[in-house]
């Protein structure tokens, strides 16, 4: 008998942890890959796709990050097991159920360390909305400071052109933005990868600084080397 009592609680946590184990993703959404990325996100340039830190102080950095239409987002999981859902969905801690149809996004609940990869179509997430979201372990769509709203923008559209003058590349742009904070960040890859990898991509903000709408490359002209540029929204925590 006392064999037996001391296997009951071994049995009964091993089946908790594997019913644990399977609710990490049982309420994610298709859009949303943990450990991967979904199909649609995986050519996009680096840069491109911002990362969302979801903090051991129970808030999200940034809290309302900013895409374009039909981007990709990252979120990381700083600390604790958090998720990151819009509103609409099952307000389930434990992640048990298939998530709704009224669920555009759900990362399921990531653990510490770990990074849940998010595409935003175009046809459900459009420029000029906001989206409220939570998480649904440390919040509610209405109580706790663990909430936020993903800000869609209007695309971005680059031009590049030749200044032939002074032997430089000059890019124009239009698009972007929210209300009261229409700013921006440049990066360039000097490697030749269209895919502007973090490691050899560098970020600089326009030529008036980052409400700016230009970016002088000074004598880029003069240099061999292929380079591919991007404009994106400047998120809230970057300098």
């Amino acid at each position: 008998m006392s064999t037996a009592r001391r296997r009951l609680p071994l049995a009964l946590f091993t089946l908790a942890a594997a019913v644990a184990a399977r609710a990490q993703t049982t309420c994610a959404t298709p859009n949303c890959v943990q450990g991967g990325k979904p199909p649609v996100c995986q050519n996009l340039a680096e840069p491109r796709t911002p990362n969302v830190f979801m903090t051991g102080s129970l808030t999200f950095d940034p809290a309302n990050p900013r895409i374009e239409p039909g981007d990709c987002m990252t979120w990381t999981s700083a600390a604790f097991t958090h998720s990151s859902s819009a509103n609409p969905c099952t307000d389930d801690s434990l992640c048990g159920a298939p998530p709704v149809a009224a669920c555009s996004y759900d990362t399921g609940n990531v653990a510490v360390s770990n990074v849940s990869t998010c595409s935003y179509d175009a046809v459900k997430f459009p420029a000029g909305t906001g989206n409220a979201y939570y998480c649904r372990i440390h919040a509610s769509p209405t109580v706790g400071t663990m909430r936020g709203v993903l800000q869609v923008t209007t695309r971005i559209v680059l031009s590049v052109n030749k200044d032939l003058a002074t032997s430089s590349v000059k890019l124009t742009w239009t698009g972007g933005g929210v209300t009261g904070d229409v700013t921006y960040k440049v990066a360039r890859d000097d490697v030749g990868d269209p895919h502007m990898p973090a490691a050899t991509t560098t970020t600089a903000d326009p030529d008036a600084g980052t409400t700016g709408t230009t970016f002088t490359d000074t004598g880029d002209l003069l240099n061999a080397t292929t380079h591919f540029y991007l404009v994106r929204n400047k998120q809230t925590n970057e300098p």
